[in-house]
């Protein structure tokens, strides 16, 4: 297996995985959406609600607004010592407290109040509800850790995906050398080398349409997947940087194969002893 970089950043990450079959592949994108833990906000105590918008849409709103999360802080409810109970190592207080004086206001995430100043709104201006004059909110929200397959309010990421990395052949004795697959290509994935052949200049560009094969009639340029090379996407909602997305998918894959590999030592040594 093999792993390079094309592009990283915190908002986002693009690299090639190399050597491994589409299931790995799958089961590393599925990590990514539905099991790496990140803050999103699970309970809202409405205290007063002037607002058009009914306390539901309100809570529904906070809980996806997506929270900077720093995993080696703090501990899923589940696996905290305080039982889920609520304490400073699993959950964060924010309070809403906005009322429009003055006139029609809008109310942002910036006006969340965090009881942990690193715990907070990715941006302050997301918006959650729009006040009339007089009208106002105040409540109580506990942000706590959690993974994507609880609810879709604690997936770290906005996109994840992932293709095959293309692969053109092309037969130099049928090449016409016309270049009509090349100016024909919808993406512009194709060009032309020194001896006016056609090869991929840029595979990100081509999204394996087949077209360029379809288009040459002497079938002189063939265009297949590879089934073992992968190139990944992977944006973050701002929750948690993208290369730490990948990294805990990782750690999570690694730790359910070491599992995995356990039982079935397990399931030998017990067939062995039945037998015996």
């Amino acid at each position: 297996m093999d792993v390079s970089l094309i592009e990283v950043s915190d908002e986002k990450v693009r690299f090639i995985l190399s050597g491994v079959n589409v299931a790995f592949a799958n089961a590393l994108r599925r990590i990514m959406i539905a099991e790496v833990p990140c803050m999103a906000i699970d309970e809202v105590v409405i205290l007063n609600n002037t607002s058009p918008l009914f306390d539901e849409i309100i809570a529904h709103r906070l809980s996806l607004i997506p929270l900077k999360t720093n995993l080696e802080r703090f501990n899923l409810p589940s696996e905290c010592s305080c039982g889920g109970a609520g304490c400073p190592k699993c959950q964060v207080t924010f309070i809403l407290d906005v009322k429009a004086e003055e006139g029609p206001r809008v109310v942002y995430s910036g006006d969340l109040t965090s009881s942990d100043p690193e715990v907070a709104p990715v941006s302050d201006k997301i918006p959650i509800a729009k006040l009339a004059t007089n009208q106002s909110i105040l409540l109580e929200a506990y942000a706590r850790l959690g993974i994507g397959k609880q609810g879709a309010k604690w997936q770290p990421v906005s996109a994840c995906a992932y293709k095959y990395m293309p692969r053109i052949t092309v037969k130099h004795d049928k090449c016409l050398k016309c270049n009509e697959c090349v100016t024909e290509c919808p993406r512009g994935a194709l060009a032309v080398d020194e001896d006016g052949f056609p090869y991929l200049k840029d595979y990100l560009d081509c999204n394996l349409c087949g077209y360029c094969q379809e288009i040459c009639e002497v079938e002189a340029i063939k265009l297949e997947p590879d089934d073992t090379t992968f190139i990944f996407y992977v944006e973050s909602t701002g929750a948690l940087p993208a290369p730490k997305i990948v990294q805990v998918a990782a750690e999570v894959l690694a730790k359910k194969l070491d599992s995995f590999v356990n039982e079935l030592k397990e399931g030998v040594k017990f067939e062995e002893n039945r037998a015996n």
